[in-house]
């Protein structure tokens, strides 16, 4: 599948667009660049208000970068025989306080890509339980930050 036919699937799936035609990051905003290959088959769509504080600046706060990042995916053996055993409570306890339930079982099982942000978590969770080994996760994918 080509970008541009993930571009337009986003499009079909309700991903919200933006048309600010005088913004600074338009050519490297995702919101910009999706609403860019939308079809015009479809009548209405989700929009970002072009009369938002600041939409079109360079300081915009709705700026997605169309940049590709690394994505963890799955945590089934993140934690290993060499780890003290107040390891793996703690930082499962963490992720559940600052997620949910649901959350830290679609990460751990795989079924919700885990972002950068939240793999920098994780691993801060493991330095707080005084682990500063290696954070292996199962696998790695990379995609948009949608």
């Amino acid at each position: 599948m080509t970008e541009i036919d993930i571009f337009k699937e986003k499009a079909r799936n309700g991903y919200t667009f933006c048309f600010a035609d005088n913004c600074p990051l338009k050519d490297r905003c995702l919101h910009y660049l999706v609403g860019q290959q939308m079809s015009d088959t479809i009548s209405t769509y989700s929009c970002v208000n072009p009369r938002f504080q600041d939409v079109g600046t360079a300081n915009c706060s709705l700026f997605r970068k169309a940049e590709k990042v690394k994505y963890a995916k799955g945590m089934m053996h993140i934690f290993n025989d060499d780890m003290p055993k107040r390891v793996e409570p703690y930082v499962r306890q963490s992720l559940i306080s600052k997620h949910c339930h649901t959350y830290y079982y679609e990460y751990r099982n795989g079924t919700r890509l885990i972002p950068p942000a939240v793999q920098e978590e994780i691993r801060q969770y493991f330095r707080e339980a005084g682990w500063n080994g290696d954070i292996i996760f199962d696998g790695f994918i990379e995609d948009y930050e949608w």
